[in-house]
């Protein structure tokens, strides 16, 4: 399964709809049924996983797990 790294954006840019477009971005370079890993800064990415899952699931895919690993929040996602 491959894993994106996912960055804060560096300006002072809405993160929400940041996210948005990053799933976006990802989502369109899969195909259905292939699985992708997300992994981001827990501490500049502070929201609860109904969020992620939503904006995950509003790009199209669909959130198959989260887990953290040393400050780092990761999601398994796959493209509906």
């Amino acid at each position: 399964m491959r894993r994106i790294a996912i960055r804060a954006p560096a300006c002072g840019a809405d993160i929400i709809t940041y996210l948005k477009r990053v799933f976006r971005i990802h989502a369109e370079e899969l195909q259905p049924g292939e699985q992708v890993e997300f992994a981001f800064d827990a501490e500049r990415f502070p929201f609860a996983d109904p969020i992620f899952e939503s904006l995950m699931a509003a790009a199209g895919l669909r959130m198959i797990a989260a887990r953290a690993e040393d400050g780092t929040r990761v999601f398994a996602a796959e493209k509906g």
